[in-house]
């Protein structure tokens, strides 16, 4: 058996094995030709392959697409546990080659204790796959609108106030069609609808919040429970301690960071009607706590509960009791 680690980014990705007391490497960039490319380096050996990779969003999923669809044995991992793998090797490398061959070892445990069977990946569907673009578009053009807004403030000249103002309609109007197009995905589609019908359930979610969620976490079944699920959007706490040292905590930030921008005005909503997150808030800013560290931990609680409701399949209710 040979045990594949890739390491991904935007535009290339690593893999690497182990074999004769050597690894082997090799770069491939991040598109269908590079696909091609390592499906015949693969080739090269009659052993059967095992391929792990880490799920970093749009940049693996049409690799593990591609993979899957070529019948190999692939692995989506949660970022979270080959991080945690990482440190148990002791290991202070870092760069993509490195990575690669530290998931190659990981990717030799999970076939070994039976994991990679358990978790292999599976392909999503067309509807899926295009939310999760679309959504990310449509973040790429909010964030272009913004720009624009602030470029026309700053504007003098009446000719370029007014290209400003033609690429503003522009992109307004893209985000509406985007818009209409994810929702007209959801509605047709019986089981995403019924996600959003869960996740808005929750007071404080809305349908594009929604759309974030699903779109940015992906696969539920990658987290074990709901504190890996705050982990990977980065809404953990970071605590720093050492013997009598001023003990410091802060947000760990290493999450992803468009989903965690999704769930902050969702979070100040919740405060004001969501009655259970509401007592969350005035809780801990009545023990002291800064207003942004209540916020956060409502943004976190949002997306447990998100998880939650996904999970059991069963809709938000405010006065459930575990």
């Amino acid at each position: 058996m040979i045990f594949i680690g890739i390491d991904i980014s935007k535009l290339t990705f690593d893999a690497a094995y182990f074999i004769n007391k050597r690894y082997v490497h090799k770069q491939f960039s991040n598109n269908p030709k590079g696909f091609t490319d390592f499906e015949l380096w693969m080739n090269k050996s009659d052993a059967e392959v095992f391929a792990c990779l880490e799920a970093t969003g749009i940049y693996s999923f049409d690799l593990a697409q591609y993979l899957s669809q070529q019948k190999r044995n692939v692995l989506v991992v949660n970022p979270i546990i080959t991080h945690a793998f990482f440190k148990m090797e002791l290991n202070r490398n870092k760069t993509d080659k490195a990575d690669a061959k530290l998931i190659a070892r990981y990717c030799k445990h999970a076939v070994l204790n039976g994991e990679f069977k358990k978790n292999c990946y599976e392909p999503k569907d067309a509807d899926y796959e295009a939310i999760q673009r679309l959504v990310t578009r449509c973040d790429q053009l909010e964030k272009s609108k913004t720009q624009e807004s602030n470029r026309l403030e700053a504007s003098t000249n009446k000719h370029t106030t007014r290209s400003i103002k033609r690429l503003q309609k522009s992109i307004v109007n893209e985000i509406i069609w985007i818009k209409k197009t994810i929702t007209d995905i959801v509605k047709n589609n019986e089981n995403l609808s019924q996600q959003i019908e869960l996740i808005t359930s929750i007071k404080g979610m809305g349908e594009r919040t929604a759309w974030s969620v699903i779109a940015y976490i992906g696969d539920f079944n990658f987290f074990a429970n709901a504190k890996q699920v705050a982990s990977y959007a980065g809404l953990t706490p970071k605590i720093i301690q050492s013997g009598t040292s001023i003990n410091t905590s802060s947000l760990s930030k290493l999450g992803h960071k468009r989903l965690r921008k999704s769930l902050y005005m969702p979070a100040l909503v919740a405060i004001r009607y969501n009655p259970s997150l509401k007592a969350v808030y005035e809780r801990l800013v009545h023990n002291g706590k800064p207003k942004k560290v209540a916020i956060v931990a409502v943004m976190r609680k949002l997306l447990i509960l998100s998880y939650g409701v996904l999970k059991s399949e069963k809709a938000f209710d405010v006065n459930y009791q575990p």
